[in-house]
């Protein structure tokens, strides 16, 4: 997979991918990164002036191929975001959306953030993209707890950048049980969960309105497969209380700790 991160936000998550063989990371800023996938944007101090001024990327983008985008709202940057996907149009692309604390923003972030966060899942809706995750960073944090402020991004970033990484696993390999069907063609504004395994209560890392349906990777160890004889009716309750439409998939894995995320879909234009 080409992952691509889009300024400062998109670019610091996009660096964590560099931990695993599996991806080819590419770097767009303002600010010069390493490597030599690495595109140095001018500078502008307005995001129109990012649109209007955008160079032509299609020479520096993959061709073909799955693309992970990765972009924070509100930095004056994502102006240019439309000109960057329309010039890797031929790729399957998968947006990742940060939304930041609106509070901490200036007049024009928060702007920025409203426009880019509904313009860009208008777009997956209406098929232009393969899908568009949302994840907030105050839901996020709640689920980290205290961290150091020097660290607090960091540790948003590695936290983030592991679940994407085991979707990518998960949806990439075959399952020992599932009971995935298709999801609707419409459903591709989305975002994850985190499932505790022994309560089955879930942590989302954005509050999605109106979501029809949810799928569940259970990541379960080999240990557990064999031994534990009460797993395969708890994994069945917990999806019977879900009030969408719900399938699970259950993976093993050569790790001591079982664990789960979902992917919870919705065929609405999600709100500020």
């Amino acid at each position: 997979m080409n992952v691509i991160g889009l300024g400062n936000t998109g670019c610091n998550i996009a660096k964590e991918f560099e931990r695993y063989s599996q991806y080819n990371v590419y770097y767009i800023d303002t600010e010069q990164r390493p490597g030599e996938r690495s595109y140095l944007m001018p500078k502008h101090d307005h995001p129109e002036k990012y649109e209007a001024n955008c160079p032509d990327l299609s020479h520096f983008l993959p061709k073909q191929g799955e693309m992970l985008f990765i972009l924070g709202g509100s930095g004056d940057i994502t102006g240019a975001s439309l000109r960057i996907l329309h010039a890797a149009r031929r790729c399957d692309i998968t947006v990742l959306y940060i939304k930041a604390d609106q509070s901490l923003l200036s007049t024009i972030g928060q702007l920025q953030q409203r426009a880019t966060f509904h313009i860009l899942q208008e777009y997956a809706r209406s098929g232009v993209f393969k899908e568009i995750f949302l994840l907030d960073n105050l839901m996020v944090s709640a689920i980290m707890g205290d961290v150091p402020i020097a660290d607090y991004y960091n540790s948003i970033n590695k936290m983030i950048t592991p679940i994407i990484h085991w979707l990518n696993i998960f949806n990439n390999s075959d399952p020992i049980m599932t009971t995935f069907s298709p999801l609707a063609e419409t459903s591709r504004i989305k975002t994850i969960s985190m499932v505790d395994m022994e309560s089955g209560s879930e942590k989302m890392l954005f509050s999605l309105d109106n979501a029809t349906e949810a799928r569940y990777y259970y990541a379960i160890s080999a240990k557990s497969l064999k031994e534990d004889s009460s797993l395969n009716n708890k994994i069945r309750n917990q999806i019977k209380e879900r009030n969408v439409r719900t399938s699970f998939a259950i993976h093993e894995t050569a790790y001591d700790n079982n664990f789960c995320y979902g992917i919870i879909c919705s065929r609405q234009v999600q709100e500020f």
